[in-house]
């Protein structure tokens, strides 16, 4: 079809009612839209070559309210609030984000922790996977802090998920020491894309 300042492109399901998808581009700066499930842009190219995909899943989640005294061992951290969910795939009741299509995933994680205690033996930020563990910066508060303090845990890999599977962010910590590290709220956070 062609109109006075864009061409486009449809296709119809079988008996040529509905919509299913298409193509739309700008005579005037040539931005062109590529379309699903009937007129939803599913990516957007604009005429300087940018590559938008606004229904691309993305969330960035974090820690809202306090979590203190922290019992040792492995602890999932309350991310209970959201910046944004494209695509609504985490869940801030479970602090779960579940991958809606098999692909690659970047996380990208930081746990920001106070009062931690000195006779540890060794402290960590942990996310769980479905098909495996991912742990960042280890260290050993008997070294690496004087007194009894905070600390900043940081990481980010390339996931790959399955459709369904989940990741959720925990920290661990040894039983050496006492149960009284607390998350930061707001400076706790986790983010995923889906990349590829």
């Amino acid at each position: 079809l062609y109109g006075d300042d864009t061409n486009i492109i449809y296709s119809y399901d079988k008996t040529g009612d509905a919509v299913t998808g298409g193509i739309t581009w700008a005579h005037d700066d040539g931005t062109t839209l590529f379309k699903t499930g009937g007129s939803t842009t599913a990516m957007r190219i604009d005429g300087a070559g940018h590559v938008t995909k606004p229904l691309q899943s993305a969330v960035h989640a974090y820690s809202s309210s306090a979590q203190d005294d922290i019992a040792t061992g492995i602890v999932t951290i309350n991310l209970d609030a959201e910046v944004y969910d494209v695509n609504s795939d985490f869940n801030t009741g479970t602090y779960t984000f579940t991958a809606p299509v098999t692909g690659k995933y970047m996380m990208s994680a930081s746990l920001d922790t106070s009062d931690i205690d000195t006779a540890n033996q060794g402290v960590s930020l942990l996310v769980v996977a479905s098909n495996r563990n991912y742990y960042f910066d280890e260290i050993d508060p008997r070294i690496e802090i004087s007194a009894d303090g905070k600390h900043t845990w940081t990481g980010s890999s390339l996931v790959d998920m399955d459709a369904s599977d989940t990741l959720i962010m925990k920290t661990r910590s040894t039983a050496h020491g006492a149960a009284q590290h607390n998350i930061v709220t707001d400076s706790t956070w986790m983010t995923v894309y889906l990349a590829c």
